[in-house]
């Protein structure tokens, strides 16, 4: 092991689960005795306040969802400039106005290595070139490389087709491309880049308080999970989620992201019961199943528990999640496009009544628990950090 090396990384939580990944390598890399400085916002800062991690906060008016908000401003004001800007327009054009302050930093800090997530990709790729540091890719999902084994327009929602495009050519760019995902889950191509590591799944979660009613005796619990950052019409999927478990022997928490208001879902069946944030990892513990928008870090998660879904692809990556998860036998899939509370109740009826799905998740849980995703990782980044 190398220890003592400087390492920075970029991160931001406007894209949800894409960060979690990064920040469990960034403390897996701190906990070996390197140092590690953190770009980020205040949202990620706040998680890692009670670490070792020296986190430097971007001010929220330069924050990359900042400029988010005022590029959807902007279209609001001008509708018909929709179809002339890219859809990467705002991650662009937050990284070329961060470079020069993330350059300073590495002016002072002189990192070895930089580390990113998948929405501060364009950045990593401005900052190697202007200051030839190398870089490491942190991939939260599944590969999106050149021969993928799944045609990339399945894999993504058609709106998301610019941003991972975008993204797929800077990977050759980066000297280590690292995935957070499962070689069973999602099989590599068969002539995988020589720069690219799987590892398995980079759970890690914001340190939380398990709430009291989650050890109370009673019917198993069911974790519907919508997006950590909010999409449309998703409330949709939550009220035929609650209704089509509201009939079950079982107790349902339907975590809901803080653009959500708690109303929009009311009233509320008398087995279910609504949070803003809970660990998942916590719920799916004592989870019979999961009803899910099919998020990589929560199927995942799931799997890792032996708890067999539900899923309704909404977007983003998630039509590839939902496929790869069906592909293992461990969940049934229902289109956003044919979401109904009929659809859904049977797919529930389904999953529950079939030990095939339990067995199935169990059986690639027992693999999962035994992979060391973290240490790989470091142990990778560290191999990079050797070569002169």
């Amino acid at each position: 092991m190398v220890a003592g090396r400087k390492i920075l990384a970029l991160g931001v939580s406007t894209a949800g689960g894409d960060w979690p990944p990064l920040a469990a390598v960034v403390l897996g890399l701190s906990q070996r005795g390197h140092s590690v400085r953190y770009f980020a916002d205040v949202p990620i800062a706040t998680a890692l306040r009670d670490t070792a991690v020296a986190v430097d906060a971007v001010r929220s008016e330069v924050s990359l969802r900042s400029y988010v908000t005022r590029w959807n401003r902007r279209i609001a004001a001008e509708p018909s400039a929709a179809g002339f800007i890219p859809i990467v327009t705002p991650l662009t054009e937050w990284s070329a106005d961060t470079s020069a302050t993330v350059c300073d930093l590495i002016s002072q800090f002189r990192p070895d290595v930089m580390l990113s997530q998948l929405i501060t990709m364009d950045l990593a790729s401005r900052i190697k070139a202007r200051t030839g540091l190398r870089w490491c890719f942190v991939n939260p999902a599944y590969y999106f490389g050149q021969q993928s084994r799944r045609p990339f327009e399945e894999d993504f929602g058609p709106n998301e087709h610019p941003l991972f495009s975008h993204c797929r050519s800077l990977l050759d760019s980066a000297d280590l491309v690292l995935h957070a995902t499962d070689v069973i889950f999602d099989p590599p191509p068969a002539q995988l880049p020589t720069h690219h590591r799987y590892l398995g799944p980079l759970l890690w979660e914001p340190p939380s308080i398990m709430p009291a009613f989650l050890a109370e005796p009673g019917p198993p619990w069911v974790l519907v999970s919508l997006s950590l950052i909010q999409q449309e019409e998703e409330i949709r999927f939550a009220r035929a989620a609650l209704t089509a478990l509201s009939t079950r022997p079982v107790r349902v928490l339907l975590t809901l992201s803080e653009s959500h208001s708690r109303d929009a879902i009311l009233p509320l069946p008398g087995n279910a019961r609504v949070e803003h944030y809970v660990s998942h990892a916590e719920v799916l513990k004592r989870a019979c199943l999961l009803v899910s928008h099919a998020g990589h870090g929560v199927v995942l998660k799931a799997l890792y528990y032996g708890v067999p879904m539900v899923l309704v692809p909404w977007g983003r990556d998630q039509p590839g999640v939902a496929a790869r998860a069906k592909a293992l036998g461990v969940a049934e899939v229902i289109s956003r496009d044919a979401l109904s509370e009929a659809r859904l109740a049977k797919a529930v009826e389904a999953v529950l009544a079939s030990p095939q799905y339990q067995i199935g998740a169990q059986r690639h849980a027992q693999r999962l628990r035994n992979q060391n995703p973290v240490g790989l990782a470091c142990q990778a980044i560290e191999a990079l950090l050797n070569v002169a």
